[in-house]
C-alpha cells in the first residue's frame, strides 16, 4: 500500500451572513403598475406625434398666466375682459411684429455674410480643416476598396424639395402656428376665468370647489409673478449684453443682446449655447486674444452674476426649483417639442410642482422637483 495520504475535499468558503429584506409593507398590485405604464407610454406617444396641436395650446396657456394680470388690471379701469384681451393680444403683437422689424436688418446682414464667414472660419481653423480632409480622403478610400472587392456600387441621387420650396413651407408653418397662438391668447385671456369657473362649479363636493380653486389660484399668482419676474431679469440681461458688445465692439450688438435675453429662457443649456456664438462672432470679428475672449468671458460674468446672486435674490423661494430636475426637464421637452419645448421647459415644471404639491399622493414627486 502507498504511504500517501489523502487530501480532504475542498470546501468553499462560507459566505457572509446578510439580514433578509424585509417585505414591503404595501406591495404593489402588478396589474395597476402595468395599468400606469402602459398609461405613460400613450401620453408619451401623444405628446411626442400631437406637438403640432399641443405646441401652439401650451404656448398660449403659459403667456395668458403671464398677460393675465393685465387684462384684471384693464378690468379693474372699467374695461370689460374680452376688450381687454384683445388689447393686450394687440399689445404682444405689436411688440413682436416691432423687434422683428428692428432686428431684421443686422439678422439678414449676417446671412448675408454667411458665405464669407464661412471661408474665413475655414481660413482660421485650417489646421483643423485639413485633419479633417485627411480623414475624409482615408474613408473615401476605403470605401473605394470595398466597393472594388465587391463589384461596382450603384449610386442613387434622391432630389429633395429645394431651398426656396423649404423656407416656403418652414415660413408657411410658422405664419400658422403664430395665427393659432394669438388665437388662442386671445380666447385664453377673455374666456379663462368663467371656463375655468364652470369647470370647478360642476364639482359636487364644496370641499372639492374651494381646493381646486384655491389651486387654480396658486398656479395663476405663482406662475405669473414667477414669469414676470423671469422676464424682467431676461430683459436686463439682454441690454446689458447689448451694452457690453457695443463696448467691445462687437457689431451688431443690439441683434446679440435680443438672443441672449431670449435664450436665457433656457437655464444651463442657454447661457452655454450663447456663450459659444459670442465665441464665434469674435473669431470672426477681431485678430487679438484679447479681443476674442474678452466679449464671451464678458457674457459668462454677466450670466454668473444673473444665475448665482440676481435671480436666487429676487425670485427667492417662491418656486425653487430642483437643477437636476430642471436640466431632465430642458432636455425631455427639448426631445420633444424641439426649441419651444425646451423655452416651455421650465414653466412646465413649475406648474407641475405647484399641482403635484396640491395632492397629498403626489407631493413625494413635488418634493422631488424641488
Amino acid at each position: 500500500m502507498s504511504d500517501r495520504t489523502i487530501d480532504p475535499p475542498l470546501t468553499p468558503p462560507p459566505e457572509p451572513v446578510t439580514e433578509p429584506l424585509p417585505p414591503a409593507r404595501n406591495p404593489r398590485d402588478p396589474v395597476r403598475v402595468a395599468v400606469v405604464g402602459l398609461f405613460v407610454i400613450a401620453l408619451l406617444f401623444t405628446l411626442y406625434f400631437g406637438r403640432d396641436v399641443l405646441l401652439p395650446i401650451m404656448l398660449a396657456l403659459i403667456l395668458s398666466l403671464l398677460l393675465r394680470p393685465c387684462v384684471r388690471g384693464l378690468y379693474r379701469l372699467g374695461l370689460p375682459e374680452a376688450l381687454g384681451a384683445a388689447v393686450v393680444v394687440l399689445l404682444v403683437m405689436s411688440a413682436g411684429l416691432g423687434a422683428i422689424y428692428t432686428l431684421t436688418t443686422p439678422a439678414t446682414e449676417w446671412v448675408n455674410r454667411m458665405p464669407r464667414v464661412v471661408h474665413e472660419l475655414e481660413f482660421k481653423l485650417g489646421d483643423i480643416r485639413e485633419g479633417i480632409d485627411r480623414a475624409r480622403e482615408a474613408s473615401r478610400q476605403i470605401e473605394q476598396m470595398a466597393s472594388d472587392r465587391n463589384g461596382a456600387a450603384r449610386e442613387v441621387v434622391v432630389r429633395g424639395p429645394s431651398l426656396a420650396e423649404q423656407v416656403l413651407h418652414q415660413a408657411e408653418a410658422v405664419i400658422a402656428n403664430v395665427v393659432i397662438l394669438l388665437v388662442l391668447l386671445y380666447f385664453f385671456l377673455a374666456r379663462g376665468r368663467q371656463s375655468l369657473e364652470a369647470l370647478i362649479g360642476t364639482m359636487r363636493d364644496v370641499d372639492d370647489r374651494v381646493h381646486y380653486a384655491m389651486v387654480a389660484a396658486t398656479v395663476q399668482q405663482n406662475i405669473a409673478a414667477y414669469l414676470a419676474t423671469i422676464t424682467v431679469i431676461n430683459i436686463g440681461l439682454g441690454l446689458a449684453t447689448a451694452l457690453a458688445m457695443w463696448l467691445w465692439g462687437v457689431p451688431n450688438a443690439a441683434l446679440w443682446g435680443t438672443l441672449a435675453g431670449l435664450i436665457n429662457y433656457v437655464p444651463f443649456i442657454g447661457p452655454a449655447v450663447m456663450t459659444a456664438v459670442l465665441f464665434l462672432v469674435s473669431a470672426l470679428t477681431f485678430d487679438g486674444g484679447l479681443h476674442i475672449f474678452g466679449p464671451p468671458l464678458t457674457f459668462v460674468a454677466l450670466t454668473m452674476m444673473e444665475g448665482n446672486f440676481l435671480t436666487p435674490m429676487i425670485v427667492g423661494r417662491r418656486l425653487a426649483l430642483n437643477p437636476i430636475a430642471v436640466f431632465v426637464s430642458i432636455l425631455f421637452w427639448g426631445w420633444m417639442w424641439g426649441i419651444p419645448g425646451a423655452l416651455l421647459a421650465v414653466p412646465i415644471l413649475a406648474i407641475l410642482k405647484i399641482l403635484f404639491d396640491a395632492h397629498e399622493p403626489l407631493k413625494p414627486i413635488g418634493a422631488l422637483l424641488g
